[in-house]
């Protein structure tokens, strides 16, 4: 869950903003993102409607459809253009050349990129922060499902498949401390942090942020308890950072007898 800095002001003329830990840089540097709550098309027609009711809605409409028309036609024949005085709409092409004598098919595909006005600079200027929230980025385990017997809960079958399911659950980085891990679990329930008794997963097919599949070790035999460990490394974009975020089980899972899964 995000953790709440800041309550919310009441106030209309406001944003709210998340703060997340910045992972590629040392250090403890954060960094900040609006959370945006965009208006649709229909909105704009009926906010301008609202401002001038003797315009009909559909008038509003049809004159809307011919500037998107024209817009996408200059930016066809390869034109940028100024958007309402709010800013500048234009082509840009993204990304490295690697040839030294590059030809046309080395430039990079095409994109568009705005360029705001003062204008639209100066509109933003007296907005203030409602609410401010701090972003988790911990891998979050959700539940788990024995793949030998698709069932869901704390009971897997020996040296079958096991899928954990949660938010933000990719592992990323290439290194003996990042991967799926199981540390056995003490006489009084707790976990075992004598790290040279875990074992590490070394058979996963699935790596997604809300699924992770994968073959059991076969150290984990039946009768056994384990504690699920996620360690991965901070990834910005195809950048991957060094620092390593962590997340345990709740609960210990118990490997059971594929015998018993027949029974």
């Amino acid at each position: 869950m995000t953790e709440l800095i800041t309550e919310h002001t009441g106030s209309k003329k406001t944003v709210n903003i998340t703060v997340h830990k910045n992972h590629i840089v040392s250090g403890d540097k954060q960094y900040a993102t609006v959370n945006r709550n965009t208006a649709s098309l229909e909105n704009l027609i009926a906010a301008v409607h609202k401002n001038n009711p003797l315009i009909p809605e559909t008038i509003i409409r049809l004159m809307a459809t011919e500037f998107k028309i024209v817009m996408v036609q200059k930016l066809n024949s390869g034109e940028g253009f100024n958007c309402f005085d709010l800013g500048i709409l234009y082509l840009t092409s993204k990304g490295s050349i690697e040839s030294e004598n590059p030809s046309a098919e080395d430039v990079p595909a095409f994109g568009v990129a705005f360029t705001p006005s003062k204008t639209a600079r100066y509109s933003v200027s007296g907005i203030e922060i409602d609410s401010l929230t701090k972003a988790d980025t911990l891998p979050a385990i959700g539940s788990f499902k024995d793949l030998s017997t698709n069932k869901s809960g704390l009971e897997i079958t020996e040296g079958g498949g096991m899928q954990i399911c949660g938010q933000r659950l990719k592992i990323a980085g290439d290194t003996e401390q990042t991967g799926i891990f199981f540390a056995p679990v003490q006489e009084d329930g707790s976990i075992d942090a004598d790290e040279t008794k875990w074992h590490r997963v070394s058979k996963v097919f699935r790596n997604f942020p809300k699924d992770l599949s994968f073959f059991l070790p076969d150290e984990l035999t039946a009768g056994s308890k384990w504690f699920v460990v996620l360690r991965s490394c901070s990834t910005w974009g195809t950048r991957t950072s060094n620092s390593l975020k962590t997340a345990v089980s709740e609960n210990p899972i118990t490997i059971i007898s594929a015998l018993n899964d027949s029974n």
